[in-house]
């Protein structure tokens, strides 16, 4: 794919195009109606109101790469919420641009495009809020400029980026997390999505449900892989499941034969693999299955929620392969989450997958919170951490005072014959958390 550096605009499908090349623009009042963000890598502003908006939504997003699917279906989850609100909350008509946080080189987030945007974020008036960023390791770049925006901070609501160091303290969390990404001394990021911890522990319940009596932890040394790995290791140990040895893989290794014959000498009845797919997750699982059998558990978190690219790359190695994920089929979502899925399918010719209902709900709460405002980012940003959800997309929900959702259900899917199936939810009891 040709870099967006050097031709400032990419299509995804036909369904996103991405321009608007430029520079940061300088710190300056709000001036109605609303300025685009300009700065590389940004669509054009979407408005479907009466005249022209007066504030922006600025979404960080995935536009490329392995990923890409996922960041079309946040895009159009995100218009969807706001055409049904008629582009506007309260008096305020609001508009939305997406961003990209990745780079043609890499599937993952680039730290530089996302420092990049936040400042583009923070200095242009007219963005009231940020939805994203989609990853985790974007949002440790992002946050800390955010926080210290003018008339900030810049509030941003995710519905993808679960790190648990982003909201608390706990295992596999920094020393100086979450303080140093919100160095105004006023937090500014909340999230409609369970932090890792809760999926960290959803994934060892489900192993224990499984029959495992021990289990072998990988990362791959990303901020997300570290951070639920531990939170699987903690709440495999409190539940009575013995860990029988961590270790790191290599993303740019030629293969894990090795690690795997580590491994195997450890006799683990489950496997799990803290990281992204993109870290060679899928060679990964390839030279795991082979060496540890087909009744060995490979379980992964959402970084694995791609089963096409598994199913192509390790074949019938990917048979079996669990991953948990905070997202449900929308037959089980609750009845204002299954209309919208209906609405989504209705308009897009297909279902909601992976986040794109967590980011609907990011958007109906930013709306709420500018809504109920002065039109200024600091009461939009403390509207956000006051926010209690009734009969929300994804049910009843509060935000608490860290910026974390009171929803902590996970769903468990496997590749099954090829395809992917939905197994159980599991919502993990509160002492399995390894949040302080």
């Amino acid at each position: 794919m040709t870099r967006v550096a050097i031709v400032c605009t990419i299509a995804l499908g036909a369904t996103l195009a991405i321009a608007a090349c430029g520079g940061d623009q300088e710190s300056e009042p709000h001036l109605r109606p609303a300025r685009p963000v300009e700065t590389t890598g940004c669509s054009p502003v979407s408005y479907g109101g009466e005249g022209r908006p007066d504030f922006l939504i600025a979404g960080s997003t995935v536009l490329q790469g392995q990923y890409v699917d996922h960041g079309v279906q946040i895009a159009q989850a995100l218009k969807l919420v706001l055409a049904e609100r008629d582009w506007k909350a309260g008096d305020h008509r609001v508009g939305l641009q997406l961003c990209d946080e990745t780079t043609a080189k890499s599937d993952e987030a680039d730290p530089g495009k996302c420092r990049s945007n936040a400042r583009a974020f923070a200095r242009n008036r007219s963005v009231i809020a940020v939805v994203g960023p989609w990853s985790s390791s974007c949002a440790v770049e992002m946050l800390p400029i955010l926080n210290r925006a003018p008339a900030g901070p810049l509030a941003a609501i995710s519905g993808s980026s679960t790190y648990l160091g982003l909201t608390r303290s706990g295992p596999g969390v920094g020393r100086a997390e979450p303080g140093r990404y919100f160095p105004s001394g006023e937090r500014g990021f909340v999230r409609v999505v369970p932090a890792d911890d809760a999926q960290g522990a959803a994934a060892a319940l489900f192993a224990k449900q499984q029959g495992a009596d021990t289990a072998f932890v990988l990362h791959d040394n990303q901020p997300f892989g570290v951070g639920v790995a531990e939170a699987f290791r903690v709440a495999a140990e409190e539940s009575g499941v013995r860990v029988s040895g961590t270790a790191r893989w290599d993303a740019e290794a030629r293969n894990y034969r090795a690690l795997a014959e580590r491994i195997r000498g450890n006799r683990p009845d489950a496997v799990y693999l803290g990281g992204y797919v993109s870290s060679n997750g899928a060679r990964l699982i390839e030279d795991l299955r082979e060496a540890l059998g087909p009744e060995t558990e490979l379980i992964g978190p959402d970084g694995f929620a791609t089963p096409g690219p598994i199913v192509e790359s390790a074949g019938s190695d990917a048979e079996n392969f669990t991953w948990t994920i905070a997202a449900r089929p929308t037959d089980e979502l609750p009845p204002e989450g299954r209309e919208l899925a209906a609405d989504f399918e209705r308009r897009f010719s297909s279902r909601p997958c992976c986040f794109a209902v967590h980011y609907a709900q990011s958007a109906s709460v930013i709306l709420d919170a500018v809504a109920d405002s002065d039109g200024s980012r600091a009461q939009v940003n403390e509207n956000l951490f006051e926010s209690s959800v009734e009969d929300g997309y994804l049910g009843d929900f509060e935000i608490d005072r860290y910026g974390d959702t009171t929803l902590n259900t996970n769903g468990v899917y496997r590749i099954e014959d090829g395809r992917l199936r939905f197994l159980t939810a599991i919502t993990p009891p509160v002492e399995l958390l390894a949040r302080r």
